[in-house]
């Protein structure tokens, strides 16, 4: 898929997008001001690594100078010990577990520096502040008496040793009373009296650390009561919101698309049926009562008698030979638009002077007296079993002298066979004798057999779907039916397509692919059937030519249909930047969590 493939998928479902934006934002937003509001009490300890008894003695058993991110880790998780909790339960008389606690206790290092924070959140101001504070302050009572021990571990060792040393300067004046003083004795004594000196200097100095040490935390910003809460936060979450249901709402569109099984373009179409597309039918807005409607005859100059003549043109240019007489015009499935397309088509070429059939085939479901002023007693299968006359049977339209009806008439027992037989092919060739085009409406070919049966007699094949509702699947398997039973597929229709405005003008789309015609819509009116339109006030007659079929000047759209399309194409632009922001934010979100820069939490913290 392309760029402009994307953008389409997000135009075509747009909606799904604005529905999931709209209620995760709403959803957001509704919570944020339902929450109860939380505060936050943020206390700041200092962290200073150097054992005083291990420094005493002359020895380094941990520095948080060695490895300082190592050391202030191995503090961050001491703040949050189960028994600091405890304590801080009993100190405030809390009615909760030590693990309920924990959990609103973040505690973190501060960048690059010694300094941690222990940041608590309450329902009320005071109790979040009075939990930091405590908690930081049980933690600094904690190291404290953590150090004293340690301090008090090398007093004892330090003892031990003076004892000795107190014992060995006893026993070499014992020796010297008994013995008399001698150089070597003298020398011992000399020693072993420096050693108790000096043993008794670091025990002096131990009790000393004992009583003045404070551990290895000091708090040097206590929390404070902070009136504004923290959560909720209408404005964090409501960008969250956002950015949450813009990304979930593209992860459905494209899903949606991914899942839809339905042809959405020419190119598909043509795809799918192995044949070109040789026409764009756009959807029309029928009257109250209206289910069918001859349009080139109604409604002459509307965008969709205009895609009909296209149609018509089309089907000249594949039938440059002349060896196309008999068009059977069918689809997949039900409701897809082939009796309006079959219709219409005959109507275009009788309009351009041609003689044309229309054989209406379809016995179970007619509707050919909804877009002529035919009866309904005679028909087809009257004709095929003996009881009338082909002369007899035909009707003239009353629209269109050039054109020639033979309705379906009652439905036979046998419908599938009879539509197969020897008379049915001979029937086509009589009409094939005074016609200069044949067009044979027939049933949906995955329905019944009527269609492939009739498929047999014919020059070419004309398939019809309905664009965003004629499954690939269908087209696939109508298309094989007829590759096997040997028929022709000349074409496609794709019919029913919606329609936007462009440059301006007029066009049709659909689906993820734009394909369309365009009529450019000023001052001029509308072109009536007979080819002459009017310009200025004058009238002056015009012919639709290969060049110029896919322009014909139109009224202006209604202010309202305008405005639609216009809000279509905004929501549309505001998606695309949507996405586009939402991609950027995410981008500086990685880095900043990957870089450490504190963007997003100064942003937010802010908000």
């Amino acid at each position: 898929m392309e760029l402009r493939d994307y953008l389409n998928v997000i135009r075509a479902r747009k909606w799904v997008i604005i529905q999931a934006v709209v209620i995760v934002t709403i959803t957001a937003l509704a919570v944020s001001f339902l929450q109860s509001p939380v505060y936050e009490g943020q206390a700041k300890v200092l962290i200073s690594g150097t054992d005083a008894g291990s420094a005493i003695l002359g020895t380094a058993i941990s520095d948080l100078t060695s490895q300082p991110e190592r050391g202030l880790q191995t503090q961050v998780q001491l703040m949050q010990l189960r028994p600091l909790a405890e304590n801080t339960i009993r100190t405030l008389g809390l009615r909760e577990s030590p693990d309920a606690l924990l959990g609103r206790i973040t505690v973190s290092a501060v960048g690059q520096t010694n300094i941690v924070t222990v940041t608590a959140k309450a329902g009320d101001a005071r109790l979040a502040q009075m939990i930091a504070n405590t908690m930081a302050e049980e933690f600094v009572a904690w190291s404290k008496e953590y150090k004293r021990e340690s301090i008090k571990a090398a007093a004892d060792e330090v003892q031990s040793r003076l004892d000795q040393a107190k014992a060995e300067v006893l026993d070499l004046g014992k020796k010297i009373s008994a013995q008399g003083k001698s150089d070597d004795l003298a020398a011992e004594l000399a020693i072993a009296t420096g050693s108790y000196t000096t043993l008794a200097g670091q025990l002096e100095e131990l009790r000393i650390q004992e009583q003045l040490e404070t551990g290895s935390g000091r708090v040097v910003s206590p929390a404070v009561i902070t009136e504004d809460p923290v959560e909720p936060s209408p404005m964090r979450n409501g960008a969250l919101g956002l950015a949450v249901g813009l990304v979930f709402g593209l992860g459905m569109a494209f899903l949606y698309e991914y899942l839809d099984n339905t042809i959405k373009s020419s190119e598909e179409a043509e795809k799918v049926f192995g044949a070109p597309v040789l026409g764009l039918i756009p959807a029309e807005k029928f009257e109250k009562d209206e289910r069918r409607r001859l349009t080139l005859v109604s409604h002459p100059g509307t965008p969709a008698a205009e895609a009909y003549r296209v149609l018509r043109n089309s089907l000249d240019f594949i039938n440059f030979e002349h060896n196309i007489k008999t068009l059977l015009v069918t689809s997949a499935a039900p409701a897809e638009g082939k009796s309006t397309v079959a219709a219409n088509l005959a109507a275009g070429l009788a309009q351009a002077g041609k003689k044309v059939v229309l054989l209406s085939c379809d016995f179970r479901r007619p509707t050919t007296q909804q877009f002529f002023q035919v009866n309904t007693m005679i028909g087809l299968s009257d004709v095929l079993t003996g009881a009338n006359s082909l002369k007899s049977a035909l009707q003239r339209s009353a629209e269109l002298q050039n054109l020639l009806i033979l309705t379906s008439g009652k439905l036979p027992p046998n419908p599938s066979e009879l539509l197969g037989s020897e008379k049915m092919h001979a029937l086509i060739k009589e009409l094939e004798e005074w016609a200069d085009w044949v067009i044979i409406d027939t049933p949906p070919l995955l329905a019944v057999a009527d269609g492939a049966a009739v498929a047999r007699w014919v020059d070419g094949v004309l398939l019809v779907t309905k664009a965003g509702e004629s499954t690939r699947d269908a087209g696939k398997k109508a298309a094989e039916m007829l590759g096997q039973i040997g028929a022709r597929v000349i074409g496609a229709v794709v019919w029913g397509l919606e329609s936007s405005a462009a440059g301006g003008g007029y066009g049709y789309h659909y689906g993820k692919g734009y394909k369309g015609y365009y009529y450019y819509a000023d001052y001029y009116n509308a072109v009536p059937a007979d080819g002459r339109s009017t310009k200025h006030g004058r009238s002056t007659h015009t012919t639709p030519s290969a060049q110029t079929q896919q322009q014909v000047y139109l009224p202006p759209t209604s202010p309202g249909r305008k405005f639609a399309e216009t809000v279509g194409k905004v929501l549309a632009g505001v998606l695309a930047a949507l996405v586009v922001i939402v991609i950027i934010v995410l981008v500086v979100y990685f880095l900043d969590q990957a870089m450490g820069w504190g963007v997003v939490q100064a942003v937010f913290g802010r908000l």
